[in-house]
């Protein structure tokens, strides 16, 4: 009744019928690319779901520290937000703890709403930014008011703009601090209101980030969810190295005390912040500021990812170019078996990257990315790119001293 139709696929042979050079090189640069696609995403980029799966599976043990925290916030007119997510901030689970607010001039109902916060919550102390005060960088000066007046040694960090996921955010964060020279990375998402696209490229940094400080090459930090010693920040006299730069208060302060410290990821779902952008220009914002400041990173980490997106254009161009040579233009005898090769390899990589990228995502309690994936994957290299061909012909007048 059924007939069965052998289907008779000759791998050898296959590759055998390219002959002419041009289709030698497309296939071969498609081959290369990958492999290479492969190996970052199996060998790095899956490091901080294993790691965060064998924390939770007790394999991986993390010590327990409770020592007494100083929370920083720093912000500018941010009333509205700081009303929101404050209390959530103020009503953690922890023991013994601290919330400082640096106001940074707020012309808003900033003030108003820190006082009636104040009342209720006698731990959350407040300090200014005076409105006089000359500085290139108002963040940074606003942060080192606040690390002085921070009463105890571990300092943890986030913006007004963002909500920790749990009440146990401080516990996960400063469970790591067995030592005083101990730097803490916690993992930032955006919101459901902000723009799709920038949720995903959001979360791919921050995996960048976490996976290269698992690998012992720490170069970049968020600042929205960031822990170190104020010991440490007073041993190298601050931000000194990097006062002549508006920015760099969080990935280059990291990047100079990496080979100084001991790093630890924390990976939790508890341990998550969740940043609102509300506005296009604040991520657009966002993504400009880390573009400028990206440029003064080690060599090793701007190579490192260089090479990962390039391979991951190489891919998708020597995939478009091979099958338009090999089927259209050579016409080869095996053009089905050609098409289910090229099938299979996009299938591959696609099936690799949605595996790794959505295994973390559920290992940290973020949402998965299904159909917009492959989209944001291959333009996510080309944005990347302009914003820093348009640092490079723009550039920032504010950035450095002239």
């Amino acid at each position: 009744m059924f007939e069965f139709v052998e289907f008779d696929f000759d791998f050898v042979s296959i590759i055998g019928t390219l002959t002419d050079t041009v289709s030698i090189v497309l296939v071969s640069v498609l081959a290369g690319c990958l492999i290479v696609q492969l190996l970052y995403y199996w060998l790095f980029l899956a490091k901080p779901n294993r790691r965060a799966r064998a924390v939770k599976r007790v394999k991986k043990k993390v010590g327990e520290a409770q020592p007494p925290v100083s929370v920083i916030v720093c912000a500018k007119n941010q009333a509205q937000r700081l009303r929101e997510y404050m209390p959530i901030l103020l009503e953690q689970n922890y023991p013994i703890y601290e919330v400082i607010f640096v106001d940074d001039d707020s012309s808003d109902e900033t003030s108003e709403v820190i006082g009636l916060l104040s009342q209720r919550y006698p731990q959350l102390y407040h300090t200014y930014v005076p409105a006089e005060t000359m500085s290139l960088s108002r963040r940074k000066l606003g942060l080192t008011i606040g690390i002085k007046a921070a009463k105890y040694d571990t300092l943890l960090f986030t913006d007004a703009c963002c909500v920790p996921n749990s009440p146990d955010w401080i516990s996960k964060m400063s469970r790591h601090f067995k030592t005083l020279d101990t730097v803490v990375l916690g993992f930032s998402a955006l919101d459901s209101h902000s723009k799709s696209y920038a949720v995903y490229d959001y979360y791919f940094s921050n995996l960048k980030m976490a996976t290269m400080a698992l690998l012992g090459k720490s170069y970049m930090a968020n600042g929205k969810n960031l822990a170190y010693s104020k010991e440490r920040f007073l041993k190298e006299r601050g931000f000194s190295n990097s006062n002549i730069m508006d920015l760099g208060e969080d990935d280059l302060f990291v990047d100079e005390i990496a080979p100084k410290c001991n790093f630890a990821v924390e990976l939790s779902p508890e341990s998550v912040i969740t940043a609102s952008l509300n506005e296009y220009q604040t991520w657009r914002d966002m993504k400009n500021n880390r573009g400028m400041t990206g440029a003064y990173y080690k060599w090793f980490p701007k190579v490192f990812w260089a090479v990962e997106a390039w391979t991951r254009i190489g891919f998708y161009a020597s995939l478009i170019a091979s099958a338009i040579w090999v089927l259209v233009v050579t016409k080869s005898a095996y053009s089905s078996e050609w098409f289910i090769l090229f099938g299979v390899a996009a299938l591959l990589r696609l099936f690799t990257q949605w595996l790794v990228v959505n295994r973390t995502a559920s290992a940290l309690g973020l949402p998965k990315f299904y159909l917009s994936l492959p989209l944001f994957d291959i333009i996510q290299p080309f944005v990347d790119e302009y914003f820093l061909f348009y640092q490079r012909i723009r550039g920032r007048k504010s950035y450095r001293k002239s």
